[in-house]
């Protein structure tokens, strides 16, 4: 699968990006370390999946999602975060997210919520502490 990568951690992009190819055998067409790079890429419309960090300098996740599904609105984007709320998850579903992983537990969660979301269903799970 073609996966497009924002965040604005640098290191948090490579060990991402390195688990999407090495282990999950993933193509990693793009990286933006924040929204308004993101909003930039010529190959947006390539991705099959979009991961997108919520908080951001810039642009945040938010605003960057409603930008692009504005102009592509058949995007499959998942959220990537450390924060999680009701408030949170209702803004994620307004804003047009298919999905969201926690950053806490991204590498054991992110290869089910890219099949779920490729596969046409949103993947809102709740954290289980």
């Amino acid at each position: 699968m073609k996966i497009l990568i924002v965040d604005d951690n640098d290191q948090f992009r490579e060990d991402l990006s390195f688990f999407l190819e090495h282990n999950l055998k993933h193509k990693i067409i793009a990286e933006a370390a924040n929204g308004e790079e993101f909003l930039e890429l010529g190959n947006i419309i390539e991705a099959d999946i979009i991961l997108m960090d919520l908080n951001m300098k810039e642009i945040n996740g938010f605003e960057s999602t409603k930008k692009i599904l504005w102009q592509y609105p058949l995007l499959n984007i998942i959220a990537i975060t450390m924060d999680y709320n009701n408030a949170i998850l209702d803004k994620l579903i307004e804003t047009g997210f298919k999905g969201f992983v926690y950053k806490t537990n991204i590498y054991e969660m992110l290869e089910m919520a890219i099949q779920t979301v490729n596969s046409g269903k949103l993947f809102f799970k709740k954290l289980e502490i």
